[in-house]
């Protein structure tokens, strides 16, 4: 089997939960090079994986020709630099979200993607979960297929349209805990708070289920953390995220809904799709990626999946000890997607261009905080004309 050779540019807390393993488990990868300016971290990685080379200078694994690609995993602020090296090196890159943190970033790296020609990939992974594709496949069906259910009620036949039908709405809400951030999380200067580093998620995900452009956007709550964002696509379609981070992992983390065209969806917590007015589908679950506790098997989907916290937090309370059950939210088939890339000269998953509107729609949320008021989210703010 032919394998894509990469290296691995930081090892920190997001490669040790998840790229790592995945990266040394895929049979199509070959790690080369592991790179951490952290002692501590590379003494982790030689303990738990085979790496052929460990390094705490990003040059050396650049320097390397038979690399094809690199994994950079770092803080937010340090990445431009890494892209810009990595693509006069000639090679393809990952880089975790955020892609930027301001629009002169965001800027900067599309005209370094465009001047070198590297594939690039951007770390969006929920575009990829399993639930999410059958979401996104079920919902452009319906707009290209229009059907109703024979159960679907309506009082005049099919005589009255609303425009406002061919809207999509979308509703996604997140249970997170700010005890659980990394510790530069919150930094102004470096992790800049959640809704650089947690809503970038969900505003690309938004983006890409809907498939139209942002054009206005609402925040109420903080800039740092704890809001709820409304967004306004161009054909008018809504979505509002609303995120606390002052929850609790006992419960799943995100729930996404979807409706469009007398269909209702509703993904919970990448266990469990539902589908209400639709003949082929009702209900789909999906399976644990790691599950420390399969002996409990009681209810399905979420509920399931509250079953195995409580077992968990019964037989001890210390989580450095017990780990949860984990989601497949998609870190591994957009890593798949980024080795076609290198392997089959496939198409970016997720581009600089979904990069740099997730980052500026980042961006707007924590101005419309600030101010009180929505805020015009412009194309050519973001989609830019690069000489």
């Amino acid at each position: 089997m032919k394998k894509a050779v990469i290296g691995i540019i930081g090892c920190g807390n997001i490669a040790r939960d998840v790229h790592l393993k995945n990266a040394f488990s895929n049979p199509r990868i070959r790690v080369k090079w592991c790179c951490d300016l952290d002692d501590n971290n590379l003494k982790f990685v030689q303990d738990n994986y085979t790496p052929e080379n460990t390094t705490k200078d990003y040059k050396e694994v650049l320097a390397d020709d038979e690399v094809q690609g690199v994994l950079i995993l770092t803080v937010h602020n340090v990445r431009e630099e890494l892209i810009r090296a990595a693509a006069e090196a000639e090679k393809a890159i990952f880089v975790e979200k955020p892609m930027s943190l301001n629009p002169r970033e965001s800027y900067d790296i599309m005209k370094i993607i465009k001047t070198y020609g590297v594939k690039f990939v951007v770390g969006f992974n929920r575009r990829c979960a399993p639930i999410v594709e059958d979401a996104k496949a079920i919902l452009e069906d319906q707009k290209k297929n229009p059907k109703d259910a024979p159960w679907r009620y309506k009082r005049y036949g099919n005589t009255v349209h609303l425009k406002e039908e061919d809207a999509t709405m979308v509703l996604m809400r997140i249970n997170d805990d700010s005890a659980s951030f990394k510790k530069y999380a919150f930094d102004e200067f470096v992790g800049q708070g959640s809704i650089i580093g947690e809503f970038c998620h969900f505003f690309d995900l938004a983006c890409y289920l809907i498939g139209k452009e942002p054009i206005k956007i609402y925040t109420e709550g903080w800039a740092r953390t704890n809001a709820s964002v409304t967004i306004l696509f161009e054909d008018q379609s809504i979505c509002t995220i609303f995120d606390a981070s002052n929850g609790s992992f006992d419960h799943p983390k995100e729930l996404f809904e979807i409706y469009y065209g007398g269909v209702s969806m509703q993904m919970d917590h990448f266990l469990q799709l539902r589908v209400g007015g639709r003949e082929d589908i009702y209900k789909k679950n999906y399976d644990f990626m790691e599950d420390p506790y399969p002996d409990i098997c009681d209810g399905e989907g979420t509920n399931l999946y509250i079953n195995k916290m409580r077992e968990r937090n019964r037989r001890n309370t210390d989580s450095t000890v017990l780990a949860r059950s984990e989601v497949n939210k998609g870190h591994c088939n957009m890593l798949d997607r980024f080795v076609d890339c290198i392997l089959l000269d496939a198409p970016s998953p997720c581009d600089e261009l979904d990069g740099a509107r997730a980052t500026l729609m980042c961006l707007k949320a924590r101005e419309s905080a600030r101010l009180g008021l929505p805020v015009k989210i412009s194309i050519d703010e973001y989609d830019y004309v690069i000489s």
